[in-house]
């Protein structure tokens, strides 16, 4: 392992946006949490947020192509990076870019799966922006509050922290392969933003971020703001959807490659202090909350563990940096997955 690895989208992201202006009253910095949140004027536990997220590489690449599911994650995504930060959503904007002469079945189906994603959020469309072009293309921006409790951030994790998914793992690799591998084994994938549990989760939780691009990407944003690891104690395969079961033994595919990203399954990756580990227990007793522990947050800026007979220690980064060392090509980045895991078996 070398210490000077970072994970590249990061890097990417602070490369880009780093010298824009900040706002004075955002208590979040670049990277620093799954929306941007801003303190109102004249309060101090009142908070405006927002997040904006567009679904185009899925589109393109084939992932979506029900109209349904391009509706309902369209307004998925942002609602789950607004669940993250301890947020509850006013309402969506909604940016279109329309081809001149479109399909009417098609635009009842995208409808519809943005009207079902807003009556399971208790959210609305305040408006937005249409217009036409070659090709279909969606982004939206969640409007969204905190009041009477401190947001969440991604940054705030400690060693001995507990480190807890709100719900089994690996779904959204999954659904990938099932799309662009192997289509013999289907994979239904409709993800629901964690907003009814992040309600509970802000009350304990040290740091917070969303499995939107897997769990190996959230690890290694967590530990490159941090400066931390993790010791994933439960093996990854008693961590996976149990609807993923028979495309792994059908495939062959170790537990690993389903968390691995870029396409995740929009869980909330939280780490909670020792000291309140216990409460936090019992407050999801009887609760919607019933989280999944994953392991505990170690000093060491590397990640430990466990999947089949296969044991890793890595660099937080290592895993997650496999998608851009690909160039974003699918096939290349599988076959960096596959031979990944032979370079482990090897060594």
């Amino acid at each position: 392992m070398k210490d000077s690895i970072i994970n590249n989208e990061a890097d990417f992201i602070r490369n880009l946006a780093g010298d824009f202006p900040r706002h004075p009253r955002q208590i979040n910095h670049l990277m620093e949490a799954d929306a941007e949140i801003i303190r109102l004027i004249g309060t101090e536990d009142e908070f405006l947020v927002l997040k904006t997220d567009g679904i185009h590489e899925e589109i393109r690449e084939g992932l979506y192509d029900d109209p349904y599911l391009v509706g309902w994650m369209c307004i998925t995504a942002p609602m789950s990076d607004i669940a993250a930060v301890g947020a509850q959503p006013t309402g969506i904007l909604l940016s279109l870019t329309l081809p001149q002469h479109s399909d009417d079945k098609w635009l009842r189906q995208f409808k519809a799966g943005i009207n079902a994603a807003c009556r399971t959020y208790n959210t609305y469309v305040l408006g937005g922006d249409t217009n036409f072009g070659h090709a279909f293309s969606v982004s939206a921006t969640a409007v969204a509050s905190i009041k009477s409790h401190r947001p969440l951030l991604r940054s705030g994790a400690r060693h001995g922290d507990y480190l807890y998914a709100t719900a089994s793992l690996g779904l959204g690799n999954a659904y990938a392969y099932y799309r662009l591998f192997d289509s013999s084994i289907e994979i239904k994938y409709q993800p629901i933003a964690r907003l009814a549990e992040s309600g509970v989760i802000a009350k304990y939780a040290s740091a917070c971020i969303d499995t939107s691009d897997g769990l190996f990407p959230a690890l290694s944003v967590l530990s490159e703001i941090n400066k931390v690891g993790f010791d994933l104690t439960v093996p990854l395969q008693d961590l996976l959807h149990p609807s993923i079961l028979p495309l792994k033994d059908h495939s062959g595919l170790p537990a690993w490659m389903f968390m691995a990203g870029p396409h995740g399954e929009y869980e909330l990756l939280l780490t909670v202090p020792e000291k309140v580990n216990d409460e936090f227990q019992r407050a999801c007793e009887g609760s919607i909350l019933q989280p999944l522990f994953l392991g505990k947050i170690i000093d060491n800026e590397t990640i430990l563990f466990s999947s089949e007979s296969l044991k890793v220690q890595c660099h937080p980064a290592a895993i997650a940096n496999l998608f851009s060392e690909s160039n974003g090509n699918i096939q290349s980045y599988f076959e960096r997955l596959l031979k990944q895991h032979q370079h482990w078996i090897n060594t």
